[in-house]
């Protein structure tokens, strides 16, 4: 049995093949049982019957490559040895095999007209050659419209398993596609991370290396908290490392989770640029309520690279740091004021310029990218006073429009739906972020 079907498998492999065997085994049967004109009246083997059958057999090999040429050939050798012997014979095996492949090959129209003119040509023979009732010569009517139904059904079974198939491509195309966004967007946001906490830390580590060289000899104890800052910021970039490059490495065993910056964090970041030397202007706000934790570390975060920026590029500056609460929404507002003291009656040293290129203008683009995320508006730019302003408004539900005057706030010569780019913004303003 299993040698049957590999040989059946290796035959359908070759289609000339297949259909020459089919063509052989029909001609066998016609030779064998030429037909019959009643019950258990069969005719004999003649001229006639031997070349309608081979012209049958010669027809059906050729099938595939001109189905219509092959069931007209075929549908003139019934109705020739209806015509002739007048009687019914095998040899209508091959027109039922030529109505099949038209229905298996053609469109909808070309198959109806073929299937419906080969029933009225065939029955017309029989009624007018072999005599009788019309219900009495049905007979070959319906073997041909039935081998046309066994076409159709077999033509929709292909046009099935071809949609599961591509149903099955599209299926593995999506998850593919959707994996690859996945690690795009796992991608992003590591460097968000790497870019937020890295950048902030190393901008206040160069600036204090350059205060702690400038005061080295004369003021060895200013040098020394300032290398003491230095050393902190390092070990700090270092864990921040280490746990993002463990997430990296692991692969199927639980991830090591730790709290996300928050908005009760805000007062040590800020010490921490006060002691770089930003005068910082913040008042904690008196209370902003239970807020979603995306928001928080949204909020954390416009703050932590709006200062960032401001020590980068303003080397002698000040900033203002407000977080106002209205129904529906969050307000960050973070303005570079102008020139500041690194001390009380102590100028920055003039070895501690602006750090001009620690930054590609990755920093404006990650927090608009945040603020996008979770459905807020960031504006940011020159103030019309001076300075530099960075304000975003967070929406805390959704559905809250952040373009309402009432709940944003925002100021009147603010677009509400332009958010700068970082290269328009460092034209704008003389290349500052």
């Amino acid at each position: 049995m299993e040698r049957l079907i590999r040989f059946c498998r290796a035959l359908a492999r070759h289609p000339l093949a297949l259909d020459l065997a089919l063509a052989l085994v029909i001609l066998l049967i016609n030779l064998l049982v030429p037909g019959g004109r009643h019950i258990g009246e069969r005719i004999e083997l003649n001229a006639t019957v031997v070349v309608l059958a081979v012209v049958g057999a010669v027809a059906i090999t050729f099938r595939r490559r001109a189905p219509i040429t092959v069931l007209v050939i075929t549908t003139g050798v019934a109705a020739a040895f209806v015509i002739a012997e007048q009687a019914k014979s095998p040899i209508v095996i091959y027109l039922g095999v030529a109505v099949f492949t038209v229905v298996l090959s053609k469109d909808r129209l070309t198959r109806c007209v073929a299937v419906i003119a080969t029933a009225l040509v065939t029955l017309v023979a029989e009624v007018f050659f072999v005599g009788g009732d019309v219900l009495d010569n049905l007979g070959l009517v319906f073997f041909v419209l039935f081998s046309g139904a066994i076409g159709e059904a077999v033509r929709n079974r292909r046009a099935y398993l071809r949609e599961l198939e591509e149903r099955a491509l599209r299926a593995e195309r999506s998850r593919d596609e959707e994996a690859q966004r996945r690690v795009i967007e796992e991608r992003l946001r590591i460097a968000h991370e790497l870019h937020d906490v890295i950048a902030h830390h190393i901008a206040l580590m160069n600036v204090q290396s350059g205060v702690a060289a400038h005061v080295l000899r004369t003021q060895p104890d200013e040098a020394e908290h300032a290398l003491a800052l230095v050393r902190s910021g390092g070990r700090t970039v270092l864990q921040e490392l280490t746990v993002l490059l463990g997430v990296l490495r692991r692969s199927g065993s639980p991830l090591p989770t730790a709290p996300a910056p928050s908005l009760n964090e805000l007062g040590a970041l800020i010490h921490s640029f006060s002691a770089a030397g930003v005068e910082v202007d913040w008042t904690p706000p008196s209370a902003l309520g239970d807020l979603p934790d995306v928001i928080e570390l949204t909020a954390y975060r416009i703050v932590q690279e709006s200062l960032t920026n401001v020590l980068k590029h303003a080397p002698t500056a000040s900033a203002r740091v407000r977080i106002t609460r209205a129904p529906g929404s969050l307000t960050i507002a973070v303005t570079d004021t102008g020139p500041s003291r690194l001390r009380p009656n102590e100028s920055r040293p003039a070895a501690t310029p602006a750090i001009t290129h620690l930054g590609a203008g990755h920093g404006l683009i990650g927090m608009r990218e945040r603020v996008t995320a979770v459905g807020g508006e960031l504006v940011t730019g020159p103030e019309p006073s001076g300075g530099w302003a960075v304000r975003a408004v967070l929406p805390l539900e959704t559905g809250v429009d952040v373009d309402d005057p009432g709940i944003a706030g925002r100021r009147p010569d603010a677009d509400p739906q332009r958010v700068p780019g970082a290269g328009e913004l460092s034209s704008r303003s003389g290349g500052r972020r």
